[in-house]
């Protein structure tokens, strides 16, 4: 049996709020606050076996800055890299109150300028479609230069703004596109099957394993192939798990999956280290 408290990982999304945005909310009683700080979890990060992690974004500048403009949350982010050389790996942001061009390029600024990794689009939080006109640039620029693109996608209607179906309408358009589909589109994953997209298991894992239990869960994550599925667990805002039970839950669930030592070492860090060791050595002639 996999030991998955032992084996090396990259939790591939997690949330931490910058020390100015802690600064500025001493006294604040949110669990949730208290957990995304930079310094308790890489403090926490040996013990689990956490060798690095991805801070995403949350599309939501006043989250992430206390000047409230993307670029302050992508130097936020580069500072978070800076602070812990080697144990992050930073999403850029998107900001909807800037036009198409001007967001494109402020993640042209947080990739070559800053060194971030990646993009987060949180349909959800920008009030934007994914499949929307806004977000073609966007797309677009990432594919020429096979930039990974997270996409939050927990729909709650056929309808939803990161429903399955735009996620599909975006790959069809973008067929080079490297595509992570964070929360593996909730109760919608059988929709992204066909698709090429990779499939984090924030979130979702233990809903599922609520809704279905163990076998069914597994079969779900078989399904989609150990080649796609990257572990990830939203850190510290897991739905249904207190922040602090979190990653127990998270090993609990999958020491009882039927992965091979090697299927588990796929999902738990090869998979997104091939996608960033991608992103690192690809197309970088943005200028």
């Amino acid at each position: 049996m996999v030991d998955w408290q032992a084996i090396k990982k990259i939790d591939a999304h997690i949330h931490i709020l910058p020390d100015d945005v802690h600064e500025a909310n001493p006294d604040s009683e949110d669990a949730w606050v208290h957990a995304a700080d930079l310094h308790k979890y890489c403090g926490m990060m040996d013990t689990l076996g956490i060798e690095k992690a991805i801070i995403m974004p949350f599309n939501d500048p006043w989250l992430m800055s206390m000047e409230f403009t993307i670029d302050a949350v992508h130097k936020n982010l580069y500072d978070m890299k800076q602070h812990y050389p080697g144990k992050f790996y930073t999403f850029a942001d998107i900001d909807t109150r800037n036009a198409p061009a001007e967001s494109v390029d402020a993640i042209r600024k947080a990739i070559v300028g800053y060194g971030l990794d990646g993009i987060k689009i949180h349909p959800n939080n920008t009030g934007v479609d994914l499949d929307s006109e806004y977000n073609q640039p966007i797309f677009a620029f990432a594919q020429e230069h096979r930039i990974p693109v997270a996409v939050h996608s927990y729909p709650n209607s056929e309808s939803d703004r990161s429903a399955a179906y735009r996620i599909i309408n975006v790959l069809k358009q973008y067929p080079d596109l490297i595509a992570i589909v964070s929360h593996m589109g909730a109760y919608q994953w059988e929709q992204l099957l066909p698709t090429h997209a990779y499939v984090d298991i924030s979130a979702i894992l233990p809903d599922y394993v609520r809704i279905y239990g163990i076998a069914k869960t597994n079969e779900i994550l078989r399904k989609f192939g150990t080649e796609r599925l990257i572990f990830a667990t939203d850190y510290p805002d897991s739905r249904i798990l207190a922040p602090d039970v979190i990653y127990d839950s998270y090993f609990d669930i999958l020491n009882q999956m039927d992965f091979t030592q090697e299927e588990a070492e796929m999902i738990a860090s090869v998979n997104i280290e091939k996608i960033l060791r991608g992103n690192n050595n690809g197309h970088r002639n943005f200028w």
